[in-house]
């Protein structure tokens, strides 16, 4: 209403204008005649069952509109009568004919003159604002009618899976513009099309009527959301992270995408771990799968997950050497895309501040700080997973699910006698850890992938291959062919087949 705004009569003209729309009864027009010096202008306002104002208009010129060089006020009248006798107002817009003024400002005096005498019932006003921008702004003040609320619509899940529909109370009857409302929702994974927020108009008689449908590619989780009553027929929700679009998809069309249940498999704590030892292009392979499993959890679980991400290098095994420790990245969290992105920050600090250490030994004349070749921190990465599992962290986050990403083996309690590799510096035995793992966390889940297996299901090509064999206890993969969706569900962390729901899921179980 910028124009209305700057006029100081603008106020009352738009709330006379919002009673008039809003006491209009279904299937009535509100017809206002506008006389401007560019034009006479007819607009037709309804209001739909949903309570939703609807405007047309037409105007004529007023060269049209005179007969033998003079308005033609009988004419005028037929034009400006309302069809169905409804509720008629007439209007002089635009600036004021002044002295000198052209013959159109003055006709536009003179048929709203005639307007008033022709219908002496009918409602007036004087405006400089046009009765566009005055009815912009009315329209969208109109409050929602006093027998309709407006709902979201959702899907509930019953205890043994099945879907039924529900909806979340929006807004009640006579609410206005700016009215908000917070609730809870929960997205599942959706189609190409995304989830739908579909808003609909119900009355006392449980009848329902689509009012808007705006759909997006929407992450699955739980989001927070505000709803605002921007106008009848328009409701904008703010908490989601993508922008919603109109949908004008068929609404049988959308509902016939409802599955009839929706398997859960969680809650459930994914725990990857990432060997950071190696060149930078065997890392960033790694990280990249690690990136693709999460992803694939985080998309298709259908059950709360949390995240975890640990990373893994080689023990130095000299006292002048530096060592990485094993290092959590992020552990229980909920919302895991950030989890990647501040691996790869630490995993190029640390091959910068190595990079920078070595040329100051070159420069000294000392041998480079080489990580040892033979193996990995392994067994110290399964006793800090263990570790943090105990703790109250980890409390209520569900099924553990351990995936290692790699390639060399774990160092032995003591020295090996046939490799000779050398042993962890704190003595941490793999072969205690793992099992102990797996006796504590009932169903603990435990997958492997590593550089270059040839062939996934048998990672013992020799002996030192055993740890991975027990990393790779329910599934395996070669980070070179890698199926990040077969992996998770060999996991158990997702079905088989992915559910797609088309609407948000309300956060709360319902019964069968």
């Amino acid at each position: 209403m910028a124009g209305a705004a700057r006029n100081p009569g603008a106020e009352e003209i738009v709330l006379g204008l919002t009673r008039a729309i809003a006491r209009l009864q279904r299937g009535r027009l509100l017809t206002i005649a506008e006389f401007s010096p560019a034009q006479l202008t007819l607009w037709k306002i309804r209001l739909d069952s949903a309570g939703i104002p609807h405007v047309v208009q037409h105007g004529r010129d007023w060269h049209s509109l005179r007969a033998f060089g003079s308005l033609d006020e009988a004419g005028l009248l037929d034009q400006i009568r309302p069809a169905d006798d409804g509720d008629l107002i007439v209007a002089r817009t635009g600036p004021d004919a002044a002295g000198g003024a052209d013959r159109d400002a003055l006709d536009a005096d003179a048929a709203f003159a005639a307007g008033k005498r022709g219908f002496p019932g009918a409602g007036s006003f004087r405006s400089r604002p046009s009765a566009d921008d005055l009815l912009e702004e009315a329209t969208a003040r109109v409050p929602l009618p006093s027998s309709l609320w407006y709902e979201l619509v959702l899907l509930r899940r019953s205890r043994s899976g099945r879907l039924e529909f529900t909806a979340q109370q929006l807004f009640l009857p006579e609410a206005r513009r700016g009215d908000t409302r917070q609730f809870t929702i929960r997205c599942e994974p959706s189609d190409d099309n995304g989830t739908v927020f579909a808003v609909a108009a119900r009355d006392a008689a449980f009848e329902f009527q689509l009012v808007s449908m705006a759909s997006a590619k929407v992450p699955p989780g739980g989001y927070q959301l505000t709803a605002t009553l921007l106008r009848p027929g328009r409701v904008r929700f703010d908490g989601l992270p993508v922008k919603l679009r109109t949908d004008s998809r068929n609404w049988l069309d959308v509902l016939a995408q409802v599955p009839e249940r929706l398997d859960k498999y969680g809650p459930a704590h994914l725990i990857v771990a990432v060997e950071c030892a190696g060149t930078d292009e065997e890392v960033e392979a790694r990280i990249d799968r690690a990136r693709q499993l999460i992803d694939a959890v985080g998309e298709a679980a259908d059950g709360p997950v949390t995240f975890s991400l640990l990373t893994f290098s080689a023990h130095a095994h000299s006292r002048r050497g530096h060592e990485d420790p094993v290092t959590a990245v992020g552990w229980a969290q909920g919302d895991p895309r950030d989890l990647i992105p501040r691996l790869r920050a630490l995993h190029k600090r640390r091959s910068d501040e190595r990079a920078l250490r070595n040329e100051e030994r070159v420069r000294r004349g000392e041998t480079p700080d080489l990580q040892y070749p033979r193996a990995a921190q392994v067994e110290c990465m399964l006793a800090e997973a263990g570790r943090r599992l105990r703790g109250p962290e980890s409390a209520g986050t569900g099924r553990p699910a351990l995936v290692t990403i790699g390639a060399r083996p774990a160092h032995p309690h003591r020295i090996d006698p046939v490799s000779e590799i050398l042993p962890c510096p704190r003595r941490q035995d793999w072969r205690v850890i793992l099992p102990s793992l797996a006796q504590e966390h009932a169903g603990m889940a435990f997958g492997a992938v590593r550089d270059g297996a040839e062939d996934p299901d048998d990672f013992r090509v020799s002996p030192l291959d055993e740890i991975w064999d027990h990393l790779g206890t329910d599934v395996k993969a070669s980070t070179d062919a890698f199926d990040a969706h077969a992996f998770a569900v060999g996991l158990g962390l997702v079905p088989p087949v992915l559910q797609y729901l088309p609407f948000p899921l309300a956060t709360s179980e319902g019964a069968d």
